[in-house]
């Protein structure tokens, strides 16, 4: 029996041993404004590596209500760098966000440096009066199950070796 108690102990630090889950990085867009008077606003969710769009709320607006748009598609494959919503898949009308360093997991605040809404492609307002970014928000992450079974485990392993010492 000393064998399973040790076996049972061993597993209990390894399972114990886990890490917490990333929290996904809110980013929000912060004075989008673009020459064609239409403006960006809304946020995005991106999973712990960046790589992944998990959703989204962007609209496109502004004086010609026909360029009006809200992003029924966004491209993880413009991601770290660049910003791309559509109100289609065909990507008509659309939004394009270039950024000045990639985004992370970590959040923050990021400079778009330049960008274009069409189909009237409007360029975006970029000058030192007025300067676009994205923010990023990481939630605080959730502790893993992982590590409180592991505890759980390694606590009926102690308590199953004194029953047995107790026995002989």
């Amino acid at each position: 029996m000393k064998i399973f108690s040790k076996a049972m102990i061993g597993l209990g630090l390894l399972m114990g041993s886990g890490v917490c889950a990333m929290a996904d990085t809110i980013w929000t867009l912060n004075d989008i404004d673009f020459t064609d008077g239409n403006t960006a606003t809304g946020w995005f969710i991106t999973d712990p590596t960046t790589s992944i769009i998990e959703s989204f709320s962007i609209v496109v607006s502004g004086p010609d209500t026909a360029t009006d748009f809200t992003a029924n598609v966004m491209s993880s494959a413009y991601l770290p760098n660049e910003i791309g919503a559509a109100l289609d898949p065909g990507f008509s009308p659309y939004m394009d966000l270039y950024l000045a360093s990639a985004l992370t997991s970590a959040g923050g605040t990021v400079d778009i440096t330049s960008g274009y809404d069409c189909p009237l492609c409007g360029v975006l307002i970029v000058n030192s009066d007025h300067r676009p970014s994205v923010t990023g928000l990481t939630e605080t992450p959730e502790p893993s199950t992982i590590p409180f079974l592991g505890a759980g485990v390694i606590l009926l392993g102690f308590v199953a070796r004194r029953k047995l010492i107790r026995a002989s």
